[in-house]
């Protein structure tokens, strides 16, 4: 069967999404189908070597066809809206495709679709009313949690399946307690991840004696690395999880999380997490996988990673579980679950 792989905007940004559907593609292809991916655009890489570079990217064993319907990613959601109404419809006909599983709300003359939703998105009545209208023209609606199907029946009016992100866990490689250097990792530097709760957890930290260092990896917001803090930018798939690897612990004191992929790749790696509370309950137990912190009091950040660092019994006992809890998460294992649905709405 072919398969379509929709990313509304652009799928060379470095995402939990584009992450999706690179590996749900690499399922596809082993479990005999034919995936295509389609874009609206793509940024800083040539066409001709897109397919490799996505491939190299995300650590896939082969390289998936990809098509972009522009080269620029600019324009408002209306003209976005416009060329997959328009170009998107053609080009999915025109590949053959059977059925399409699509990652961001588009309107599609093309049936039988399968939109997945991987976050509410807070814009204004318009949107959410032109998105209720979409979505009740999709034939099956996913979602990535069940916190998020509670949001998406609140704020759109449909229901839809809860259904696990894929993880590729071969390509992790934890390192034991003893390898691992005195770094904390903080993923993210968007405001809604709240980079400097963790900035001031580890001065915290450093004032009571530990020589630990954060690792911050995400886009400069203008502070300069120090002894306490080193900022990393545009780093490649393969050297953020070997840091992730090598790190003691993660911390995501995030404002909002729908499911977080990175929380899932610090287990892979048999890191402990110390996250906010806003990761759902069912990502991170407390005490079993991970600390959840209640709040965005650097001061308890820097306790549970204090807690951490002093205790091998529960560092090893997270890591451990963690290890454990993401076995569920393999990206053949849930692209079988996808093909169920694609199956039913196919010959429904």
């Amino acid at each position: 069967m072919r398969i379509a792989l929709i990313r509304r905007v652009s799928i060379t940004g470095f995402d939990g999404v584009n992450r999706f559907i690179a590996l749900l593609a690499e399922g596809l292809a082993k479990l005999g189908h034919e995936p295509v991916i389609v874009g609206l655009c793509h940024e800083g890489v040539e066409d001709r070597e897109l397919t490799r570079w996505f491939k190299e990217a995300h650590g896939l064993d082969l390289e998936i066809p990809i098509h972009t319907l522009r080269h620029g990613c600019g324009g408002s959601w209306l003209s976005i809206a416009w060329n997959w109404w328009w170009r998107g419809s053609k080009l999915l006909r025109k590949e053959g495709v059977n059925v399409a599983i699509v990652n961001g709300v588009v309107p599609l003359r093309f049936s039988p679709k399968i939109i997945v939703n991987h976050g509410v998105f807070t814009a204004g009545k318009l949107y959410r009313w032109v998105a209720k209208l979409l979505y009740r023209r999709y034939d099956a609606v996913v979602c990535v949690s069940n916190k998020l199907r509670s949001e998406v029946r609140s704020n759109l009016g449909v229901d839809c399946k809860v259904m696990p992100l894929p993880m590729k866990l071969e390509l992790y490689k934890p390192a034991s307690l003893g390898e691992r250097g005195n770094v904390i990792v903080h993923i993210g530097t968007r405001p809604i991840k709240n980079p400097q709760i963790s900035i001031e957890a580890i001065r915290i930290l450093r004032r009571h004696g530990y020589n630990v260092k954060l690792v911050m990896i995400g886009a400069p917001i203008g502070i300069s690395s120090d002894e306490a803090v080193e900022f990393r930018s545009g780093l490649r798939e393969s050297e953020k999880l070997e840091l992730l690897c090598r790190a003691k612990a993660l911390i995501l004191p995030s404002s909002y999380e729908t499911f977080s992929y990175v929380t899932l790749e610090a287990m892979a790696c048999g890191t402990p997490v110390v996250v906010s509370s806003a990761v759902p309950e069912e990502v991170v137990i407390n005490g079993y996988n991970g600390i959840r912190v209640n709040g965005y009091d650097s001061r308890d950040y820097a306790n549970a990673l204090e807690s951490l660092l002093r205790n091998e019994e529960l560092w090893l006992r997270l890591h451990s579980n963690g290890l454990r809890f993401v076995k569920q998460f393999d990206h053949i294992s849930v692209t079988r679950k996808y093909l169920d649905i694609v199956s039913e709405v196919y010959d429904g």
